[in-house]
């Protein structure tokens, strides 16, 4: 398989900036990582102050612990959060075609040349 082609899968299926850690270009991997992570963070952590919030209202209230509603609130409190669910969300898709487009180019340059644009150079 070509070298392009493998990072750009790799960037695309494991994770954004592996591809390009495979290609042994760690910073410029890292960068779309750890900014991934970050707002894959924030997310995680707004749906478990909803899911945490619901329960202490169901518990304060006496009543029958509905998980349904837990994972609903959970979704909602991380879909709606602060406003900034939205952008994160895009920083992570942005972060996350980067790295898949990065990864193939970064991985194309290093592929040797064809025969024929050997013979033609």
């Amino acid at each position: 398989m070509k070298m392009g082609i493998k990072a750009a899968l790799l960037s695309a299926l494991v994770f954004p900036g592996v591809g390009q850690i495979h290609l042994k270009r760690y910073v410029r991997g890292l960068i779309p990582m750890v900014l991934s992570l970050a707002g894959l963070g924030v997310l995680v952590a707004q749906a478990t102050v909803g899911a945490l919030r619901e329960l202490e209202k169901i518990q304060s209230q006496g009543g029958f612990v509905d998980l349904n509603a837990v994972a609903n609130r959970a979704v909602a409190s991380s879909a709606s959060g602060d406003g900034y669910s939205p952008l994160i969300v895009l920083v992570i898709v942005g972060c996350w075609l980067f790295s898949v487009i990065d990864a193939y180019r970064l991985g194309k340059e290093k592929e040797p040349p064809k025969a024929q644009d050997r013979v033609r150079g």
